[in-house]
């Protein structure tokens, strides 16, 4: 006897289709996922709409570097202007001091040995007044020299030969008091001047320099 009760009524469906799948025979079930990995691209569409991506914070700092960055510049130029106006008190000096070093040379090359003190009353010379008239001259073209190293920075080096040709000058005074007995106090007074001033005056260059140095490095490395 047949039944007339369909075996498998409940996966029956029009076009002989099991009920709920599509046309091509995939589960209805299986499109679940389909669509959870449709929406995913827009859940994160959306968090990077509201600023919660990585490029979120990455815009963020960059927008913030150059108000970080502007102490640090302050600070570069104004050690920068210390250096130049460390640089431009060194230079006033040096100028100052050729411009006494060529008075005093015009001074004794117009008036000679009668320029010194204690020679008043006493006979002139003439080959100590023609001798000590070209040195005179010398010492004018040593200021001229010092003039024109602190206008003309970078022959700076040239400072350091005329420093010393102005201690070896000291030096000449010393060995004058040795041989010849105690001269003038202000030839004393000078004397002590051309052994120390010209020291000084490279030691100070060179502590310049050697600050002015180490700031580039530090600012560099910074």
């Amino acid at each position: 006897m047949t039944s007339n009760t369909p075996e498998h009524d409940n996966s029956s469906a029009p076009g002989g289709r099991p009920a709920g799948s599509d046309a091509n025979g995939r589960d209805g079930a299986g499109s679940a996922p389909s669509s959870s990995r449709a929406a995913t691209p827009a859940t994160g569409s959306g968090t990077s709409g509201t600023g919660t991506s990585a490029s979120g914070p990455t815009a963020g700092t960059r927008a913030g570097t150059p108000t970080s960055g502007a102490p640090a510049k302050g600070k570069k130029a104004g050690k920068a202007a210390s250096t130049g106006g460390d640089w431009n008190v060194f230079r006033t000096v040096v100028v100052l001091v050729g411009l006494a070093l060529a008075a005093f040379g015009v001074y004794y090359l117009i008036l000679g040995t009668a320029g010194l003190p204690d020679t008043e009353g006493t006979p002139v010379n003439p080959t100590l007044e023609s001798q000590f008239r070209f040195y005179s001259a010398m010492m004018v073209g040593v200021g001229a020299a010092f003039i024109t190293i602190a206008i003309k920075f970078q022959w700076a080096n040239m400072l350091w030969l005329v420093c010393l040709m102005v201690f070896v000058g000291g030096i000449g005074r010393v060995l004058s008091w040795a041989f010849s007995g105690t001269p003038n106090y202000l030839l004393i007074i000078l004397m002590v001047i051309e052994l120390a001033f010209p020291a000084a005056l490279l030691v100070w260059h060179k502590y310049i320099a050697k600050t002015s140095e180490l700031r580039k490095e530090f600012s560099q490395r910074t």
